[in-house]
């Protein structure tokens, strides 16, 4: 059991002493990062990271050109994938749920090169967000302060603040108070 401590704590510090140069920021949460979860930023790409807590197998990718940026204590629990092509920008004390896809950018089918080009976006989830299990965010959505994504979501689109968001496509249900 020490010796897998020990492992995670050095493969946190590879992490961080890899992620935060060329202006770029990265900061955990947590003091272990799990083994089977990835950063993956590409030479290029912007970054400011200020509070990340990450579970088992997520996967976080920043291409080149690509801004992200995640507040304070920010969780993904296990299985979430996150691809950065435009910007995406995530505010404090979001809690994200198991299996949770966020990407900003679309496939372009028509395209002749379907795996290379892309139609790119923006997401931005504001502060104290709370989004359920096996939710799906589409480029060009916002989601405001305090709002809670139902469990199965696909979001795409605005959504105020303070309020709950449900289905495929997810719509306002209700307003919180």
């Amino acid at each position: 059991m020490k010796m897998s401590r020990l492992l995670q704590y050095v493969y946190i510090e590879w992490v961080r002493c890899s992620l935060n140069k060329h202006g770029n920021y990265c900061k955990f949460q947590t003091r272990a990062l799990p083994l089977s979860s990835q950063i993956e930023c590409d030479e290029g790409a912007q970054y400011k990271i200020e509070g990340l807590i990450l579970k088992n197998r997520c996967n976080l990718r920043v291409r080149k050109g690509s801004v992200l940026e995640i507040g304070r204590n920010v969780s993904f629990n296990n299985n979430c994938t996150l691809t950065c092509r435009g910007k995406i920008s995530i505010g404090d004390d979001t809690n994200i749920g198991p299996n949770c896809a966020i990407f900003d950018h679309d496939h372009d089918y028509r395209s002749s090169d379907r795996k290379g080009n892309f139609k790119v976006g923006s997401i931005t989830i504001g502060k104290n967000v709370w989004i359920g299990a096996n939710v799906t965010i589409l480029k060009d959505s916002v989601i405001g302060d305090n709002c809670v994504v139902g469990a199965g979501s696909v979001v795409k689109g605005r959504y105020r603040e303070n309020t709950v968001i449900a289905g495929n496509p997810a719509v306002e249900k209700k307003v919180i108070e």
